[in-house]
Formats: structure tokens, C-alpha cells, sequence
């Protein structure tokens, strides 16, 4: 397979699932108060959170596969991984924004993030693996790991917490794009 239709896939599912993302907002129509948008106020926060997630993790896969010369099957696959647990964002999203406080819908979207985490840092090994130019950045894969689980334990104690750690864990990997930028 050519990188440019795996690329073109991984688009279109990330795309998908932003648009889902967002469906599941769901504004009432028998309230036009102020009330109303306050009442929905946690389910557009857990909405923002994800997408800006979902956005920079997009960036990530990008620069990762952007001097790439060389996928193989395993890296459709991992690929694959990683795309499955991004298509189950919007559904923990949408759970824990129902209910910030609520110790489960939390945990469940703390572990949704940590098992997007691991399958994302399988496919850079697998493609660091392939492409030995292509910059390994395993640092921030364990970092971003401890963060997340450290908030999956942070979560069980203060459910809103979850929200901490997935801003710690956008912020880490926004910052080398804005170092790259300044060189």
C-alpha cells in the first residue's frame, strides 16, 4: 500500500470521529435559556478536551508519518489499533460529559486515553523501526504514559480530574511543534 492512501485513510476515520464527536452534543429544543446552555456546559467541555486532543494527536501522526519511506503490514495494523480506540472517544466523551462527577464514565475515558497512548506509541516504534531517520521521541511516549496513568489514579479519587491530566498530556505534545517552528 502506498503511504498516501494509508494517510488518506487515517484522515478520513480522524474526520469521521470529530464529526461524531460533535453529534453527540445535544443542544435541547424545548429550552432556549441560558439554563439550557449551562446545563450542557460539561458536555462541551468534555467535547472541547477530546477534540483538541484527537486534533494534536492528528498533527502527531502527521509529522510522525510525514518523511516516512516505508510502512509494512504491521504498521496498517498498529494503525488499525490506534484508529479503534480514537473511533471510541466520542462514546466516552459523550458518557463523561453526561456526568463529570460520576467515578466511572471518568475512569472508562481516562482508560479509552491510555489505551490510545499505547497504540500510538506502537505504531511510532513500529515506524521509527522502519525509517531510522524518522526521529523516535520515546521520551514522550513514557511521559505522556505516567501522565495518563497517573491521572487514571487521580480520576478514581476526583472523577474531574481527568480533564488535568488530558490537558498536561495536549500541552507535552504541542510543545515540540512550537519548539520545531523557532529553529
Amino acid at each position: 500500500m502506498k503511504k498516501e492512501r494509508f494517510e488518506a485513510f487515517t484522515d478520513a476515520v480522524i474526520a469521521i470521529v470529530l464529526t461524531i464527536l460533535v453529534l453527540e452534543i445535544h443542544l435541547p429544543d424545548d429550552n432556549h435559556s441560558l439554563s439550557a446552555l449551562v446545563h450542557i456546559a460539561p458536555q462541551f467541555m468534555a467535547y472541547v478536551f477530546t477534540f483538541l486532543f484527537i486534533s494534536i494527536m492528528w498533527i502527531n501522526h502527521h509529522y510522525l508519518f510525514l518523511n516516512v519511506t516505508e510502512i509494512n503490514n504491521n504498521t496498517l495494523w498498529l494503525n488499525i489499533f490506534l484508529l479503534f480506540w480514537t473511533s471510541l472517544l466520542p462514546a466516552t466523551t459523550a458518557w463523561i460529559g453526561t456526568d463529570i462527577h460520576a467515578r466511572i464514565p471518568a475512569i472508562l475515558y481516562a482508560i479509552n486515553i491510555i489505551l490510545y497512548n499505547v497504540a500510538f506509541g506502537l505504531l511510532r516504534e513500529n515506524v521509527t523501526k522502519l525509517n531510522p531517520a524518522i526521529e523516535a521521541r520515546r521520551y514522550l511516549e513514557w511521559i505522556s504514559f505516567l501522565i495518563n496513568l497517573f491521572t487514571l489514579l487521580l480520576t478514581y479519587v476526583y472523577p474531574p480530574l481527568v480533564f488535568a491530566g488530558i490537558t498536561v498530556d495536549i500541552i507535552i505534545w504541542t510543545i515540540p511543534h512550537f519548539i520545531r517552528q523557532h529553529h
